[in-house]
């Protein structure tokens, strides 16, 4: 069936223990969602024996993921990218060259013909995006806040997870389970 959709993007700062179990917290559901899409890089090899391949390795090594969000929202660069809101009277969002963004579990719910896909991916960190920016003109252009983020494979080595559902309300209550969103 043909993919038809992404909504409901959330994100929860990940915390990884030694024996590699992820849990998550304060996880949300920042800005609606217009792109979810996820590239992998592979460690691609081939043995060769007798003149044929005889083995093939194509483990997946990492990879990146790109958040495309319609809204410019605060909680984008501080629990994403690890930038600190000033407290008392200026609340501005200070950005130092020292900040680094955490490690986050985030995920989202596709269509695909009359099923809902959620994904969740186990530890991402994002990058700073460029801050584009453009002034209105005769016909209406929408920006959207990229964000690109390094697909990491935990100690676990369950870096990503997907479930199919028949109702969207299920996707989305596994979603939250995940990010520890209660309703």
């Amino acid at each position: 069936m043909a993919k038809t959709g992404i909504r409901y993007a959330v994100f929860a700062v990940a915390t990884e223990a030694t024996d590699g179990t992820i849990t998550y917290s304060g996880g949300k559901n920042i800005s609606p969602v217009a792109g979810f899409n996820g590239s992998v890089n592979q460690a691609t090899g081939k043995d060769y024996g007798d003149d044929i391949v005889v083995d093939t390795d194509n483990t997946v090594t990492g990879g990146t993921l790109t958040v495309e969000l319609n809204r410019d929202e605060d909680d984008i660069y501080t629990m994403l990218l690890g930038h600190t809101a000033a407290t008392g009277a200026d609340t501005a969002i200070q950005y130092k060259d020292t900040d680094v963004a955490p490690f986050v579990g985030c995920g989202a719910i596709g269509k695909s013909g009359s099923q809902w896909v959620a994904k969740w991916y186990a530890k991402v960190q994002f990058r700073e995006p460029n801050d584009d920016n453009a002034t209105k003109q005769e016909n209406v252009t929408f920006n959207h806040v990229t964000l690109e983020g390094d697909i990491l494979i935990p100690a676990n080595h369950l870096w990503k997870e997907r479930e199919t559902f028949t109702t969207e309300a299920a996707a989305k209550t596994w979603l939250n389970g995940k990010a520890g969103i209660s309703e």
